[in-house]
Order: C-alpha cells, then structure tokens, then sequence
C-alpha cells in the first residue's frame, strides 16, 4: 500500500494521531499489509526552506515520477500495488494508477479525496479565486475548522496537530489543483490520459466534511463507472475531512481492508 497525503500535510498524518494513537499506515502493517508512506518534495519544510524563490515547482509531474522511482526500487515486479490517496493526494493517486503505473496497480483508495472532484469539476469561484503564485500557501483557520470539524477529532490536540503536522506548501500546486485560470497551461497535469485503464476504486468520505457536496462527488463516481464498475462511495458518520486521525479511526481503515478482502487484493 503506498499511501499519498493532502496538501500542506506531512506524512506523519499517516503514522500517529496527535494524541498519540496508531495512524492508519501502522494499522495496515498490523493486518499484514506493507505499507510504504511518502511525503511531497513540496511539503517538506527542509526541502522547502531551499525553494523559497523557485516556489516548489517540483509539485505533480516530478513528484509523481519520484514516487514511481521509489515503487520500483522498494516493490518486486511480481506485486501489486493499492494506492491511497487522501485530499490533495487523491489526483496524484489516480494519476499513478491510470497513466505511470497502471500494470503495477491493482486498486485505488480515497479519503476526503477533493483533489479528484476538482479535477473533474472545479467551480467557477476555484478558478477564479485570487490567488498569489509569489507567497507560500498555509492552511487557514478555516481549512483548519473544517477539516477538524467532528466530535471524534481531539480538540485537545488542535496546537499540536497545527505544529507537528502542516507546513507551508506551493501555491502553484493549489493553483493546478483547482484549476485555476493564472495556470491554465498546466491543468492536463493531472488529466487522466488512460480512463480505460482505472482499476477498481473505493471512495471514503465523512460525512462532517464540510468542503465536500455528495451531488458533485456523484458525478465523479458516474464518469469513473463509464470505464471500471467496480467504483464504491461510502460516507462515514461524524468524520471530517482529517479522519485518519480521528477516534475511531481504525474503522475506516477497517472498511478499505475488508473491501480489498472481499476483491482478493
């Protein structure tokens, strides 16, 4: 399983929840799965100190070949791989799995996947949303509000996931995320040249997600069944955005194993 993190998000998300319980990919590793967890050049803050003028360019094509670099040195040829893709992570999943490394992909995983759905659909507001391509881009308070916003989330912990947890990112990345109209040149980045070849997906929402909208995800799941039928939507009750680091989160990585079970994978 090779699990891919929003914008702005450290790979630790994926580790360990902020008060300190397993994250989804130790979970994984508990029911025999190898996990291999990987962090965007764009959102390291140690990479991203030397990037400060160049903007982090090194954003999707360059970031997805790294990661292809990497499956092929740590994964024999003989395995498979299941991509999980979370928020921003979720294009760049679906990316891999259809145009880069379709032989080697036997499924895709989402959760709060929003960069698809953007893909797919951006609104008239994302596209045209000012947007400063000089200044590093944060998460605001607002972002931060939704993505936290579910009693399962440990408020207690909100400074710590804020410290430990979210850096700085490319502004250009957020602009080719949405489409935005300062960087239209760039928006075939992410468009999925080989929809013929997307393999099974299993889309994960909470239901708390504030950023998303069930009737605009139900277009995304309608244009992916054109070419795989086996595409599932589950939403799960009181979790936000940020639900791998909920309490309870291991039953959301529950449902994506039993899902893989019940394909084989």
């Amino acid at each position: 399983m090779v699990l891919v993190c929003g914008g702005g998000h450290r790979m630790k998300i994926w580790e360990v929840t902020p008060d300190g319980r397993k994250g989804w990919a130790p979970l994984f590793a508990e029911k025999g799965r190898e996990v291999i967890t990987v962090e965007w050049a764009c959102n390291s803050p140690d990479i991203y100190k030397c990037s400060q003028q160049e903007l982090c360019t090194l954003t999707q094509r360059e970031n997805m070949d790294l990661i292809r670099q990497m499956v092929d040195k740590e994964v024999s040829r003989d395995r498979k791989i299941v991509f999980l893709g979370w928020s921003m992570g979720g294009p760049q999943v679906f990316k891999l799995a259809t145009d880069i490394m379709p032989q080697r992909t036997a499924a895709i995983l989402g959760y709060g996947a929003t960069g698809p759905l953007n893909c797919f659909n951006p609104t008239l507001e994302q596209m045209q949303k000012p947007i400063n391509l000089n200044q590093p881009f944060e998460i605001s308070r607002e972002d931060i509000l939704r993505i936290s916003d579910s009693p399962f989330f440990p408020k207690k912990y909100l400074k710590k996931y804020v410290r430990d947890y979210l850096v700085t990112f490319s502004p250009l990345m957020v602009a080719i995320q949405s489409k935005h109209l300062a960087v239209k040149n760039f928006w075939d980045i992410l468009t999925i040249k080989n929809p013929k070849k997307i393999p099974p997906v299993l889309l994960v929402n909470g239901d708390r997600d504030r950023g998303h909208k069930p009737a605009k995800e139900k277009v995304l799941v309608k244009w992916l069944k054109k070419y795989q039928k086996d595409i599932t939507l589950k939403y799960i009750k009181d979790f936000p955005h940020s639900g791998m680091i909920c309490r309870n989160n291991h039953k959301v990585a529950d449902l994506y194993l039993e899902w893989l079970k019940a394909r084989q994978l």
